[in-house]
């Protein structure tokens, strides 16, 4: 499974379009259980409206990569191209907590 953090209005958009799309980039970022808290604490720290979707890629068709980004030994899961949302099988509230870290939903972190 692959995890995408995405705001609230971001998800309550990508619905009616039936996907979501690659934002400025040629690929959707997306994260697994043990890297999405450096994803959440680098790009979203202090943000409140935020969702943690779950999502199966085996059910769309277009090329996941791992790749490294730069000034990380990590490795992510880039989606290149859009994700029907048919593909998100879970959506869990993802707060941010007081001092700015995230803790991931219980049903996440068991998968």
């Amino acid at each position: 499974m692959l995890l995408h953090i995405i705001t609230k209005a971001g998800w309550a958009a990508a619905q009616p379009a039936g996907s979501i799309a690659p934002a400025g980039e040629e690929f959707v970022h997306c994260s697994d259980r043990g890297v999405v808290h450096v994803t959440a604490s680098k790009f979203f720290r202090g943000q409140s409206d935020l969702l943690l979707l779950v999502i199966d890629p085996k059910l769309f068709d277009v090329p996941v990569r791992w790749e490294a980004v730069a000034d990380s030994p990590l490795w992510f899961p880039h989606v290149y191209g859009p994700i029907p949302v048919s593909a998100v099988v879970e959506v869990h509230d993802f707060p941010c907590q007081q001092d700015g870290s995230f803790v991931l939903p219980e049903a996440v972190a068991v998968l």
